[in-house]
Formats: structure tokens, C-alpha cells, sequence
């Protein structure tokens, strides 16, 4: 009985890894489609030397604004000065930003959010807005996040 369940996990593990690989490869098939789309300034549907220098140079950026931002929050929630978050400074930093949401959402300053105010700020974070770190599909189909 085990001999048969540990073949059939050696048939279907082959068969799942592949399958999770072509559905990623399948994700990232809009991605690369808006980045040609976007660098490609004349046009020919694919990126030249000048256009992939482009891209790589705005991708480099936005790497670092991201890393900027990490510094920041290290800076401003490690209080232990480790250089690192743990779990109760992180849970802070979420607090925090919690605070500042529910702050930005609460517009009569009552301090509490009415269904109109609950819509109407739920609404500013755009379609498809979700996750772990608030992305969602959206990026992948063409609206801004």
C-alpha cells in the first residue's frame, strides 16, 4: 500500500511542478506585454538596446525608491536599533499605517466610519487592490495600482 502511494506521489509531483510552472509563466505573460508597450517608443512591438537601457534604468529607480522607503521605515520603527523589524515593531509599522488609513477614511473626524466614508475610501484604492501588499491583479491587467 505505501509502494503505491509513494508512486503515484512520484507521478504527480512532476505533473503539479509543471503545471505551477506554466501557469506562472502564464502570469508574467501581461506583465512583459505593458513593459514593451511602455519602452517601446517606436513602436516595432520589441525593445532595442536604447529601450531595454530605458527599462532597466526605470526598474533600477523604482528599486531604489523601494529600498529608500525600507531604510525609512527601518529608521523610524526599529527602536532597538538593529537594523532590522522584528514581529512587535513590524505589527507598529502596520498599526501605524492602520491608523493613518482609518484617519484618511474618516472624514467628518468622528471617529467612525460610515458606510459612505467606508466606500468612498475603499474606492481610492482602486480596482483590485488586495493582498498581502495591496497588489492585486490590477498591475498585471493594465490599470495603475
Amino acid at each position: 500500500m505505501l509502494t503505491r502511494w509513494k508512486l503515484a506521489l512520484m507521478i504527480a509531483a512532476p505533473l503539479v511542478t509543471g503545471a505551477a510552472s506554466y501557469a506562472a509563466a502564464q502570469g508574467d505573460a501581461p506583465a512583459r506585454k505593458d513593459a514593451i508597450q511602455k519602452f517601446d517608443t517606436n513602436s516595432d512591438g520589441k525593445l532595442d538596446d536604447a529601450e531595454r537601457a530605458q527599462m532597466k534604468a526605470a526598474f533600477e529607480a523604482k528599486r531604489a525608491e523601494r529600498a529608500e522607503r525600507h531604510r525609512e521605515a527601518v529608521a523610524k520603527y526599529d527602536v532597538d536599533k538593529d537594523g532590522k523589524l522584528d514581529a512587535s515593531e513590524r505589527q507598529a509599522m502596520r498599526d501605524d499605517k492602520l491608523g493613518e488609513r482609518f484617519k484618511a477614511m474618516d472624514t467628518n473626524g468622528d471617529g467612525k466610519l460610515t458606510l459612505d466614508e467606508f466606500k468612498a475610501g475603499a474606492g481610492k484604492s482602486g480596482p483590485g487592490r488586495h493582498g498581502r501588499h495591496g497588489h492585486g491583479r490590477s498591475h498585471r491587467a493594465g490599470m495603475k495600482p
